[in-house]
Formats: C-alpha cells, sequence, structure tokens
C-alpha cells in the first residue's frame, strides 16, 4: 500500500478558483476559524498645525479551531484525500493579499496617505514593519486624543477541495474576499512651543552690552539640541555666532547670551530684534527652524555717563572758541548791567 507520505512527495497541485456547487458534491471538511486582524501597537507624531505620521502594526491572531466533517470518506483513496484536505484547511488562517486604509472621523485631522499594501500574514505573524500614514492636523485641533478608523481587507480561505487519483490529486481552492474595522485612538499634541520668555540687560547708544534672551517651552514635548542666534540689524550689531542650549523639557527655560553694541546715534526707545532658533521636535530626526521676535529698549545714558557728557561738551565748545573758532560759533552774548 502507497503510504500517504510518498503521495505527497509525488503530488501535483492544481490551484483553481471552485464553484460552491462543485464544493459541495466533493467536498470532506469545513475549517472552524480563519484570520483575526489585530492592531499590536500604535504610534504618532502629529502636532497641531503640522504634518505628521499615524504608525499602526498589526498582529494575524486568527487560527482554525477545528475541522467539521461535511461527508465521510468511503474507500482507501478518499480517505487518502481526505487527510490531504484536512491538513490544507487547517492553513486557512492566513490573511493573503492585505490592505489597510486610515480614516480620519474628524475634519480636523485629513488623511493624506493612499491605502497602504502589507502583503500576507499566518496565524500568529505580525508585520516586521509598521505601517506609516501621513496626516495632517489642522491649526484648530487641540492637544488631546482623536477618533481614527483602520480598514483592512484581505482574502482568506475559503474552502478546500481535493479529488482523483490519490497519486496525482486535484486541489481547488476557494478564497472569499474579508473586512474588518478597527477602531483607533490617535493622540495629537501641541509640540514644542519656543517663545522669548524674558530679555535681560540694560542697552545704550555707544555701549556693548551682554543681552540675555530667556526662552521657554510652552508645549507638551521637549525640544531636542535647540541652538539659537541673533540675526542683527541695525542699530544693533553683535560678534556672536550660534548658542547651544541642550534640551528644554515642556515647562522649562534655557537662557542664551549675546554680547551686543549699539550705534551711537541710535535715538532711545524699542527695537525688533529676530532670534532664531533650531531644534528636534521630540523623538524625531526633522530639524526645525523658527524665527523669534523680541523686543529690546534702548535707554537714554542715565546716571554718571549722563552727568560727565555735558561739561566734556562745554569744555569742548570752550577750547574751540579761545581757539579762534569762536567766529564760526555763535555762542550766546552775557550783557552786564551798567552800574550808575
Amino acid at each position: 500500500m502507497i503510504t500517504f507520505g510518498l503521495a505527497m512527495r509525488v503530488v501535483l497541485l492544481a490551484f483553481v478558483l471552485l464553484s460552491p456547487m462543485a464544493l459541495a458534491e466533493e467536498d470532506f471538511y469545513r475549517a472552524e476559524g480563519g484570520p483575526q486582524i489585530f492592531v499590536s501597537s500604535l504610534g504618532s507624531s502629529l502636532e497641531t498645525g503640522k504634518v505628521g505620521s499615524v504608525f499602526v502594526n498589526i498582529e494575524n491572531q486568527g487560527e482554525v479551531t477545528g475541522l467539521e466533517e461535511k461527508r465521510t470518506p468511503q474507500s482507501e483513496d478518499e480517505k487518502m484525500l481526505a487527510l490531504l484536505e484536512g491538513e490544507m484547511e487547517m492553513e486557512g488562517s492566513e490573511a493573503v493579499g492585505i490592505e489597510a486604509r486610515l480614516l480620519s472621523r474628524d475634519e480636523r485631522l485629513e488623511v493624506l496617505s493612499r491605502p497602504q499594501l502589507a502583503g500576507s500574514l499566518s496565524g500568529g505573524d505580525m508585520l516586521k514593519m509598521p505601517i506609516e500614514f501621513s496626516v495632517r492636523a489642522e491649526e484648530s485641533a487641540s492637544a488631546g486624543i482623536y477618533p481614527m478608523v483602520l480598514e483592512i481587507s484581505y482574502e482568506r480561505l475559503e474552502d478546500v477541495q481535493v479529488q482523483g487519483n490519490p497519486l496525482y490529486p486535484e486541489i481547488y481552492f476557494q478564497r472569499a474576499a474579508a473586512k474588518e474595522t478597527i477602531t483607533l485612538e490617535v493622540p495629537v499634541m501641541t509640540g514644542p512651543r519656543i517663545e522669548v520668555a524674558e530679555v535681560k540687560g540694560s542697552i545704550s547708544p555707544g555701549r556693548t552690552t551682554d543681552l540675555e534672551l530667556v526662552l521657554a517651552n510652552s508645549g507638551d514635548i521637549s525640544a531636542r539640541e535647540v541652538r539659537a542666534e541673533i540675526l542683527v540689524q541695525p542699530p544693533f550689531n553683535s560678534t556672536e555666532d550660534k548658542v547651544e542650549l541642550g534640551d528644554i523639557e515642556p515647562g522649562k527655560k534655557a537662557a542664551a547670551e549675546f554680547p551686543l553694541e549699539v550705534d551711537r546715534e541710535a535715538d532711545p526707545g524699542e527695537y525688533a530684534l529676530v532670534c532664531q532658533v533650531q531644534y528636534i521636535s521630540g523623538e524625531g530626526d526633522a530639524q526645525r527652524r523658527e524665527d523669534l521676535a523680541a523686543l529690546v529698549e534702548v535707554k537714554a545714558p542715565t546716571g554718571l555717563r549722563a552727568i560727565l557728557i555735558v561739561p566734556i561738551i562745554a569744555i569742548v565748545l570752550t577750547i574751540l572758541y579761545l581757539g579762534g573758532a569762536g567766529k564760526w560759533l555763535r555762542l550766546p552774548r552775557i550783557r552786564r548791567k551798567k552800574r550808575w
């Protein structure tokens, strides 16, 4: 008697679609169970007012739990065919040709990616790499949790039919389309929000002063590898390059000090100073650049410096007058009263 192992070595497989009527005539078993897709992990880099990514990893937790007998084999040949069919029915937990589509239930989140292909997953397997979807969060999307839907479509093994000669069996597979809908809760963060919290330093015309800009992170994600520099324009001038500030955690501050020179002829008042910051948001690797405005007050000379300026000017004018420059200078004449 030819063993089943020998029959498997010489078997010729023919893969065709089978009609339900043909299956009803020759089928021995129906598998119980099948593929079941679950989300194994969910990640998000969404920030208010920016385009970010949603990362979804899926796992096939499906299995075939048993076989339902539809027809009892009558002969030795049918027993061999039924045994082969049963083994193939037990492989019915595979999800073939997986396609994933992400949908938003909130108009403030817009999915930019098309449906993504994810290949096939056997029962108990998960994707080696997560599926990435590009999503835009509108400016009106405040920090919080937003509902989204992941639609998974694939093909599953519906039934198997084995017939003919056990040595050269004809094997037919019937596949059916399947679809699963999974609800997701996707977090949206405010992200790093770097702003000028305070300006320290007294600035006067004609002087070089160490100006200190205190930067604060009012967001909910850390800003990593922060660098700051000032973009000077008249009446300011600075020789300092970029200042490395390291990481600024949410709710924390860091100070950057710049030597700032003010033109001698600058009028007292408030001037806008541009501070450019570069940083990396959270755990990502994309560098961001922002221009921040700081108001710097240029003060008129006060104290000892103001007291010394007037005598110096008077001395200079006196020297010029005594040296013969008086004819070009119109100094006020002092009238003396005559005494009678």
